[in-house]
């Protein structure tokens, strides 16, 4: 037995495909084909089920994961130990919804490198739905999506059937972004009732109240025009131009331009409270490497800090509100 055949089940099992398998361990899907058969053969049982679909683990086969992951995690251990720097060398593919993207990326790889690690950050931007299945299929090593109160069980129920890890990060609500010269740009705060006679510019992926799912609004349920794009720039754009107001996490106003320079103006609704929850998710029986380790702790961090910027804001903008409203709380 071979070092290698251990690690290639559990690439195997984590991907759920010999093809997506083979390209995240390098090598090409007829060799490592080859490999698992050649290790069967060894061991006398068959470790995987093949199909139109995929593989699956055989019984026997579960019970050899188990213990293939408990060696490849010790040989990652005594690599370490045999590294005097310590230093992190590693691919990390993340799938990440587009709040984050926008607002997050850029500053995690930037505090990744002044780690002076060696981690190379692939993210790829994907839809709330499209997420998990992204996980699920094996083309990423983490997820970052988006669950609404009433899509957490269903989120919840998907992960715990697929043994996937779900951990909260950050809590957000919706915000009324407004061109600078609203008639309510002014206010502490919104109602969106105010603004049915508006034109709303909906970002495909949410809807005006707590969605259920990424499809745009039916016509019977706004009754004026409105607008609907998937690129959250040119939603912005739209906004500073004064061509209507759109509905979106207060995390999309963070380091944003649009927002930093006054053109768009995000204000809290008054009269309801559509709460959202960014999550992490992993495989469970996944072995995080040191680099996904460390990709985490800094994305927490990160969610911590924009969690203080926020309560720090609100409480200058109190202080403040009777001075310069078109001074804006997000930096």
């Amino acid at each position: 037995m071979r070092l290698e055949q251990f690690q290639y089940v559990v690439e195997i099992a984590h991907c759920k495909s010999m093809s997506k398998a083979s390209k995240k361990l390098y090598i090409t899907q007829p060799s490592l084909s080859t490999a698992i058969q050649n290790f069967e053969d060894e061991l006398g049982f068959q470790i995987f089920k093949r199909s139109s679909q995929g593989v699956t683990l055989t019984d026997k086969g579960a019970i050899l994961l188990d213990i293939a992951e408990n060696i490849v995690k010790y040989v990652d251990e005594v690599k370490e130990l045999s590294n005097p720097d310590n230093q992190l060398s590693s691919n990390v593919i993340i799938s990440a919804i587009p709040i984050v993207c926008n607002s997050l990326t850029i500053t995690l790889i930037e505090r990744l490198r002044r780690q002076e690690n060696n981690i190379n950050l692939q993210i790829q931007e994907l839809r709330p739905t499209k997420v998990l299945p992204s996980l699920l299929s094996g083309s990423c090593d983490l997820a970052l999506g988006i669950y609404y109160t009433s899509t957490k069980e269903q989120i919840l129920q998907e992960a715990l059937r697929n043994n996937i890890t779900i951990e909260p990060l950050f809590e957000d609500t919706m915000y009324a972004f407004l061109p600078r010269n609203h008639a309510f740009a002014m206010q502490d705060s919104v109602a969106v009732s105010d603004l049915l006679d508006d034109t709303p510019i909906f970002f495909s992926d949410h809807m005006l109240i707590d969605n259920t799912d990424d499809s745009e609004p039916k016509d019977s349920e706004v009754k004026n025009h409105y607008y609907s794009f998937n690129d959250r720039n040119t939603i912005k754009q739209a906004i500073s131009k004064g061509l209507g107001y759109s509905l979106l996490p207060r995390l999309m106003a963070v380091d944003d331009v649009y927002v930093n320079s006054g053109m768009v103006v995000p204000r809290p609704l008054s009269d309801t409270n559509i709460s959202l929850t960014i999550f992490l998710a992993y495989p469970s029986k996944h072995i995080l490497t040191k680099a996904e380790q460390q990709v985490i702790t800094t994305l927490k961090e990160l969610f911590a800090d924009i969690q203080k910027r926020f309560a720090d804001s609100e409480k200058d903008y109190q202080q403040e509100k009777h001075g310069d409203h078109n001074h804006l709380i997000f930096y």
